[in-house]
């Protein structure tokens, strides 16, 4: 069973519930969702992370390309994701909400994560005026959910 399937069955197993971390494993990739709650038809998820070998020694060239191609597949969120920094000596790419929501309470956007040594991430942050970003819990359909995890892993496989 393939590791979104696998998250989908876990999250109906958990409807109604807080608080949980759920975790399932394919060979030797695994999937972590830290879930703030779990409904019926969505997820609220403080992080969605994606281990994988793959990533475990990519080049600069490659964790580039492999965000570019992410960016192109991940096109289906509240908005546009964009690399905006890349470490060339951690050999990690940021990406990020291009352009994030904004009303009078502020911004909220995305943020992902692809890093050498074997994580793509997902998370959702809000900054307020005069105050720091803070992480927020992103809600995220199951179905939404899932396909960021089909995404993660056809990404990495194309490395």
């Amino acid at each position: 069973m393939s590791l979104s399937a696998q998250l989908r069955s876990e999250l109906a197993q958990l409807v109604g519930q807080t608080n949980q971390t759920v975790r399932v494993v394919d060979g030797q990739r695994s999937v972590r969702c830290e879930a703030d709650r779990v409904e019926p038809l969505a997820v609220t998820a403080l992080v969605l992370v994606l281990e994988t070998p793959e990533l475990a020694n990519v080049t600069l060239f490659e964790i580039q390309a492999a965000s570019a191609d992410l960016c192109r597949r991940v096109n289906y969120l509240l908005e546009p994701i964009a690399p905006i920094e890349t470490d060339s000596q951690g050999c990690s790419v940021q990406m990020r909400s291009n352009p994030p929501q904004q009303d009078d309470n502020g911004r909220r956007y995305y943020e992902l994560h692809l890093s050498r040594g074997g994580s793509v991430e997902l998370c959702r942050y809000e900054k307020q005026p005069g105050q720091p970003r803070t992480r927020v819990p992103a809600v995220l359909t199951h179905e939404v959910t899932c396909r960021l995890v089909d995404d993660f892993v056809a990404t990495v496989e194309g490395l």
